[in-house]
């Protein structure tokens, strides 16, 4: 991943700049990983972001998180779900559609965006290094009801 694709409040980029299936892929494991409880994380996304969705649903769940699939939903769905369901966080996934650029959003468990300086370059490194071990058990999927 190039350095450019680190903004003070997420990742960005396209496929052409590194932001590959593969990349949003691992940057689930390394969510699953960083974050430090063993709670369940939400991914929401806008309708033209759900493949990058499944594969941070996909990752999330190697690493042996369980995962709500929240469907469509924003920052402010996710920060609502975070607190009112005591989720470990949450990965919010958009896409201007004008440009095709997609934004991955990263939150904790109270709620707060992962930015620069409160660990996303930590995750970045995480995520380009890939040096990950499977969980014995892949984590459970559910929807929200």
């Amino acid at each position: 991943m190039t350095e450019d694709m680190i903004t003070e409040t997420g990742i960005r980029g396209t496929v052409e700049t590194g932001l590959t299936t593969e990349y949003a892929w691992n940057t689930g494991k390394a969510v699953a990983d960083w974050l430090p409880t063993a709670g369940s994380i939400i991914v929401l996304y806008v309708s033209t972001g759900q493949q990058t969705a499944r594969a941070i649903i996909e990752g999330l769940r190697l690493q042996g998180r369980s995962v709500v699939d929240g469907g469509i939903g924003d920052k402010y769905a996710a920060t609502a779900h975070i607190k009112t369901s005591g989720l470990s966080g949450a990965v919010v996934v958009g896409v201007e559609e004008s440009t095709g650029v997609v934004l991955i959003q990263i939150f904790n468990e109270g709620g707060d965006v992962v930015g620069r300086e409160s660990g996303l370059l930590e995750l970045a490194e995480l995520t380009d290094a890939g040096n990950f071990v499977p969980a014995a058990v892949k984590g459970e999927l559910t929807a929200i009801a």
